[in-house]
């Protein structure tokens, strides 16, 4: 019973008292009484009634459960696009470089070796800013960047799309390259609600060791 959700038990526990004092009341009135003398009756159907709302529930469980593991496989067939796509971006964006401007080893062969090592969220976790990315979409680099960030959030929406639920949502959208999503959206203006904003506030502190070049 405890790993019902607070509102299914307290819910069984009123249903129960309610039983035992509809039981009890009656059980003190005239024998003339048709439902004093259908006791039973009225028992096996609240057991009856009871027994059908844990079924519905155990069915919205394994459904729940099988939408999460769509959304996972889903999720893990998307990331090995996703992170070569926020690699491009990153570097077209110039999140992280070779050299910096005004002299000094830039970031970008860590992030590099990171990636190439299987980290496909490398460079992902350096898109944390929208300003970073709108001031980037000026000249021919920025029509790249504009059309790579559109790549990337038509392939995260093809994911997103499975998300039926708002716990799945989060889950989903504060995972590293769902927060490089979120910007990138928010980048294009592309979130008038702040729905998506509202995720990144949810987010962590970024790790200071992965914090992007300042060119």
């Amino acid at each position: 019973m405890r790993e019902l959700p607070s509102a299914w038990r307290v819910s069984l526990v009123l249903i129960a008292i309610a039983a035992i004092a509809f039981v009890a009341w009656k059980s003190t009135t005239s024998s003339n009484d048709w439902m004093g003398e259908h006791l039973a009756e009225f028992l096996g159907a609240v057991a009856s009634a009871a027994a059908l709302a844990f079924i519905a529930y155990a069915a919205n469980i394994q459904a729940r459960q099988a939408r999460s593991q769509e959304l996972l496989n889903a999720y893990d067939l998307a990331r090995g696009d996703l992170g070569a796509q926020a690699r491009m971006i990153a570097i077209t964006a110039r999140l992280v470089v070779e050299e910096k401007k005004g002299g000094g080893q830039g970031k970008l062969e860590a992030y590099q070796k990171a990636y190439d090592a299987g980290d496909r969220t490398a460079f992902a976790q350096l898109i944390i800013q929208p300003r970073r990315i709108m001031e980037a979409f000026d000249g021919e680099a920025g029509k790249r960047l504009k059309h790579q960030a559109l790549r990337y959030i038509a392939i995260f929406d093809s994911v997103a799309a499975l998300t039926k639920e708002q716990a799945l949502e989060s889950v989903l959208f504060r995972l590293p390259l769902g927060r490089a999503y979120c910007v990138l959206k928010i980048a294009l203006q592309d979130d008038r609600s702040g729905r998506l904003a509202g995720f990144l506030k949810l987010s962590p502190d970024p790790d200071p060791m992965l914090s992007e070049d300042q060119p």
